[in-house]
């Protein structure tokens, strides 16, 4: 059953401090965004008998004080696009901006939208998140020091790099190490990662990021998941004009992963491969292409998941 909610608290939040804006007291408090000052905020929060939800833009990791304690306090709470609340604030006329407009504009897009509800994580899915989201940032890391070291002539200097290169290779195989002691240690998390791992094209990193990222596979359809990830063709036709479709929006470390795991396929999984050559056969772009086969191994997946079952050529890989 759908939740009535009485009560919408939109909050801006940045990286010292939180704006929130109550739609039943129409007051705007301020807060420092810290664990200490979130939870006495929450206490009063919970005082009040309207049923309440709390609305957040992703702001890259800044909202997580925030969501984790409105979760241990059983608080319903939602993570939403940045980009769709600021459209939706242009679409009501609302060009001002600051922080207090804006979390008053972020609970009015709650009570309109009502989008989905952030699920509390379980322990280990909140540790693996964590875990995958640092190996991502060391890649990052790594491959601006791999430019660096192109890039460098003085021998000491080109040492330093070396150094430093040396020391993220370890860190990642360290992480690496953790995350599958991790998955390991957990039925639930061991026994989709089995499931995921039996795709052809689907390595040990894909699997690790698909369990921390996208905990809604398997409880979706095709559409919905392909667009949370953001390869759905989107329409873009007017009167007799027909918009070229495009992908964009959605989960882009999913999406980044999603896109090395569909070139493997092309490659390696003779369903997508198949799939792939058609596609070129037909004169679609590589790029266009490519982009059709991450959407197909994403719904394949998602198929596998929801029937738990492993990779089958004869009967999972649905019509491309």
């Amino acid at each position: 059953m759908t939740t009535v909610y009485k009560r919408f608290i939109g909050v801006d939040v940045a990286s010292r401090k939180l704006d929130l804006f109550d739609s039943v007291a129409k007051v705007h408090q301020t807060i420092d965004n810290t664990p200490e000052a979130i939870n006495a905020w929450i206490k009063l929060l919970r005082r009040k008998r309207a049923k309440t939800i709390v609305v957040m833009e992703a702001t890259g990791g800044y909202e997580s004080n925030l969501v984790d304690a409105l979760h241990e306090a059983d608080t319903d709470c939602c993570v939403c696009n940045p980009a769709q609340v600021r459209s939706f604030a242009k679409g009501i006329g609302l060009i001002e901006k600051n922080d207090p407009i804006d979390a008053r504009m972020i609970a009015r897009f709650g009570e309109v939208v009502t989008p989905k509800l952030r699920e509390k994580p379980s322990p280990e899915q909140r540790k693996l998140k964590a875990l995958v989201h640092r190996r991502d940032q060391i890649l990052s890391q790594q491959s601006a020091e791999r430019n660096r070291l192109a890039q460098a002539r003085d021998e000491e200097v080109r040492e330093v790099i070396q150094e430093a290169l040396d020391f993220y290779k370890r860190q990642i195989a360290g992480i690496e190490k953790k995350i599958a002691a991790l998955i390991d240690a957990s039925q639930p998390l061991s026994e989709r990662a089995a499931l995921l791992a039996s795709c052809p094209g689907v390595g040990t990193a894909t699997v690790a990021m698909f369990l921390a990222e996208l905990p809604e596979l398997g409880s979706l359809n095709r559409g919905q998941i392909a667009k949370l990830v953001g390869v759905a063709p989107i329409v873009r036709d007017s009167g007799q004009k027909e918009g070229k479709r495009s992908t964009f929006a959605g989960r882009s470390l999913v999406r980044k992963v999603l896109y090395m795991a569909a070139l493997v396929a092309t490659r390696h999984n003779s369903i997508m491969k198949a799939f792939y050559q058609r596609l070129l056969a037909k004169g679609k772009p590589p790029k266009v292409a490519i982009v059709a086969v991450m959407r197909k191994l994403l719904v394949t997946l998602n198929v596998m998941v929801r029937e738990g079952t492993p990779w089958r050529e004869s009967t999972l890989a649905p019509a491309g």
